[in-house]
């Protein structure tokens, strides 16, 4: 899937501010109605910051862990709804996307494949960079594995959501998104085997062995010495 844009946003990516710092946050299981529950889903992980400038106000100061906590809930119900409970994403795009935004947003097709059932979610993060708590992003990384109508399949997922903050709450206005299959690594063993077969075609060190001859000689003599 090819990656689009609406819209754009001033918000830097590696913003690192002291003090604002909310890494490695992990909310707990969740399983949604199309993923066994009896399955334990990856926990999301959380990392949000606010993005370098300017000193906060006061007021600033004191809504920016709400709005952290806000934007953490948000990120949870789309991503939720689009892997795990179908019939919730109408309505979770409704409450956090601008309309403009949502209708685009839904004709991606991102997420899994109709007729999905048995959805296990292997990997769910999101950064988020907070401006001045009325503008962020959100980069999002989802990987799910399940049962669809062609078969079993993985699906690796990636959004960075541009959001605003308006008197209704928190909107996404514009995104950028890429999904496609989720492609296991090749294990490294093999290349380490490779590498050392590599080692063992390649010619010895004439020197080196001249260097084991001399060290045998000189060990033959000491024998012979001793046995004086």
């Amino acid at each position: 899937m090819a990656i689009l844009v609406v819209g754009g946003l001033v918000a830097a990516a590696m913003a690192i501010s002291a003090g604002d710092d909310d890494s490695n946050n992990a909310s707990g299981p969740s399983s949604g109605t199309i993923g066994d529950s009896e399955i334990r889903q990856a926990k999301w992980r959380f990392t949000v910051k606010r993005a370098p400038g300017k000193k906060l106000s006061k007021n600033q100061r004191e809504s920016l862990p709400v709005q952290r906590k806000k934007l953490k809930t948000m990120a949870r119900d789309i991503f939720d709804a689009m892997f795990l409970s179908p019939e919730r994403r109408s309505d979770a795009f409704k409450a956090n996307f601008t309309s403009r935004a949502r209708k685009s947003y839904q004709r991606t097709g991102a997420g899994v494949p109709k007729g999905a059932d048995d959805i296990r979610i292997r990997r769910r993060s999101a950064w988020i960079v907070i401006d001045k708590t009325v503008r962020a992003t959100m980069n999002v990384n989802v990987v799910a594995r399940g049962q669809a109508e062609k078969g079993p399949f993985a699906t690796k997922h990636r959004s960075v959501l541009y959001v605003a903050r308006e008197k209704g709450g928190w909107k996404v206005f514009g995104y950028e998104v890429d999904q496609g299959p989720f492609k296991k690594r090749k294990a490294s063993g093999k290349a380490e085997k490779a590498n050392e077969n590599q080692d063992k075609s390649k010619p010895r060190d004439k020197k080196s062995k001249k260097s084991k001859k001399k060290r045998k000689r000189s060990g033959n003599r000491n024998q012979r010495d001793d046995g004086k």
